[in-house]
């Protein structure tokens, strides 16, 4: 139907249900991964079956997902090119290293020897901790603090008293509970 519409539901439920905060932030920072690669190649489908496979928010990793692919489009690409070409080309003590991983019958498919996914990688993984140290701490600032006040805004009672959305969730509901 226009799963959009319930995009606002599916946010208030990030924040009100029983998901840990840790989940969320390692949700937050599969995003990242994803969105600081290319996603036309291999190693972007390795990232979605672990998304797909560990217990990660994926509502988070969609929803931040955008985000970092504006950063990356914005010059994170650049910066990963550069990091990757240092990695790669450049730091020629890491040749053994490349050199087996690139033969390695599995990872030889992961296109580790692109400047871009390596580089994005280098990123992503200098900026993990920190990424999910405040994701972690943005979440239970949000849940303690201002989803009380978001429940309760204007705005969100405006949107769920329209038509429109009351009959398209009361739909989503009767749909669910039957399937």
């Amino acid at each position: 139907m226009l799963p959009f519409l319930n995009l606002p539901v599916k946010i208030i439920k990030l924040f009100s249900s029983n998901i840990s905060a840790e989940e969320v932030a390692a949700g937050v920072c599969m995003g990242m991964f994803m969105g600081f690669i290319p996603l036309n190649g291999p190693m972007a489908i390795l990232l979605l079956i672990l998304l797909l496979t560990f217990k990660i928010n994926r509502l988070a990793a969609v929803l931040i997902l955008p985000l970092f692919k504006i950063f990356y489009i914005l010059g994170v690409s650049g910066l990963a090119d550069v990091v990757g070409g240092v990695v790669l080309i450049d730091a020629g003590f890491l040749d053994p290293g490349w050199r087996f991983i690139t033969h390695f019958p599995v990872l030889a498919f992961l296109d580790l020897n692109n400047t871009l996914i390596a580089g994005g990688l280098i990123i992503s993984l200098i900026l993990v901790v920190p990424v999910y140290m405040c994701a972690n701490r943005g979440i239970i600032v949000l849940r303690e603090k201002y989803f009380d006040k978001m429940k309760e805004s204007r705005i969100v009672k405006w949107f769920m008293k329209m038509p429109l959305i009351s009959k398209l969730t009361a739909f989503i509901g009767r749909v669910r509970s039957n399937g």
